[in-house]
Parts: structure tokens; C-alpha cells; sequence
């Protein structure tokens, strides 16, 4: 878009912003992002409203990203309430996916502090915790042994996060990145492990620190 519109600035809004619960009128917040922060302003006075909390970023890179890699966990979270593994373990997954994320994001240049707020951890847990997320529906459809084609026939829109795995898989790949959630995201989208065997693959790989990417 930048390329397209040289001269203009361009702003980008992302957060925790399931469209049913705006449409039913339910407050939230999200971020706008422009590298101008003039045009982040602006567009932060139109949006806002008393059930619209809108804040600003300089970080457009990483407020887009943090909102389409949520897409893929999100189908990973799915699967986790679809096989019925408890709070513990979805706790688990989240924490792990957002340090995968934050990875992923940092290599491509956007900056950290930005996936810890609305359009990075405030995205992620509303798109994982929650039915009316279309990603989250392919996982918990995987996790109940229903085909990808079957879910995907009967699900209400798009869930963008079935195209973005594979296209984050090729990036990782190609840069040397370490997606092992992503990565088993991708395995069970082309059939080849279970739901099951894709917890399996993570708990059973090598112990490492914590802090260690």
C-alpha cells in the first residue's frame, strides 16, 4: 500500500476485535499503527467511542504481524480444547506461542514491546479463547477428527490462518526461524500427523531454558 500511495500514510488497526461482539455493541480496545504519528492520532479520534478504546503504536510491522500469526496459533489453540487438555496445557501453548511469535516478529523487524500489547497478546488470547474465531473452529473441527475440507466447507468466512501457516512455514524456513508450533500447525493442516501426535512432537522435544529462543 505504501508503495501505491507514496505519499500518504498509511495506518493499520488491529487488537483484540471479535466483528460479533463489536457488532453486539460489547466493549474493546485496539491499536492504530502508522509510522506518522499524526496519522495514528487521526485515525484514533475517528475510531474511538465510549465501547471503542482506541490506542496508537509506531510499530506498523509488528502490529500487522501480530495480527496474522495469531491466526496460526489460534488453530493450534483449537485443537488444544479439542482433544480436552486442560487449562494447564492451553496455558502452556499460548505462553510458548507468543514467544514464537515475538521470534518470528524481532527477525523481520518489528519491535518486542509491540507484541505484549493489543494487537499482539491482546489479539492472541481473544482469537484462542474463543468460538466466534474461525481459525479456532478448523482446530477444534482437527482435534474431533473432522477432514480440513469438511470444516472448511461448513465455516461461516475465512479463516486466514490455513494460507498463512504454510506461508510462514516457507519464510521460517528460508531464514533459518524455529516455529515448532507453527511448524506442527502446518504437519496437521496437510494430514500428515494427528492432533494427537502433534501435542506429542512438542512435549517430547529437547529440554532447553526458557529464555533460550
Amino acid at each position: 500500500m505504501q508503495a501505491t500511495f507514496p505519499d500518504h500514510a498509511i495506518a493499520v488497526l488491529s487488537g483484540p476485535n471479535l466483528s460479533k461482539e463489536i457488532e453486539q455493541g460489547l466493549p474493546t480496545a485496539t491499536v492504530v499503527s502508522s509510522r506518522d504519528s499524526a496519522a495514528a492520532e487521526q485515525v484514533q479520534a475517528v475510531f474511538s467511542s465510549e465501547k471503542f478504546r482506541v490506542y496508537t503504536n509506531l510499530d506498523p510491522l509488528g502490529t500487522e504481524l501480530g495480527g496474522t500469526l495469531k491466526n496460526v496459533i489460534a488453530i493450534a489453540a483449537g485443537v488444544c480444547d479439542g482433544l480436552n487438555l486442560g487449562t494447564n496445557a492451553k496455558s502452556a501453548l499460548l505462553t510458548r506461542a507468543l514467544a514464537e511469535v515475538i521470534r518470528i516478529g524481532t527477525h523481520l523487524g518489528a519491535q518486542p514491546e509491540t507484541f505484549f500489547g493489543l494487537s499482539g497478546m491482546g489479539d492472541l488470547l481473544a482469537t484462542c479463547s474463543s468460538a466466534l474465531s474461525r481459525n479456532y473452529q478448523v482446530g477444534f473441527g482437527l482435534a474431533q477428527g473432522k477432514s480440513l475440507e469438511q470444516i472448511l466447507a461448513n465455516l461461516p468466512g475465512t479463516a486466514e490462518g490455513v494460507s498463512t501457516t504454510r506461508v510462514l512455514i516457507n519464510l521460517a524456513e528460508s531464514q533459518g526461524i524455529q516455529v515448532p508450533i507453527s511448524r506442527q500447525v502446518d504437519q496437521l493442516l496437510n494430514g500428515k500427523i494427528t492432533p494427537q501426535q502433534a501435542v506429542e512432537a512438542l512435549m517430547e522435544r529437547d529440554l532447553k531454558p526458557e529464555a533460550r529462543d
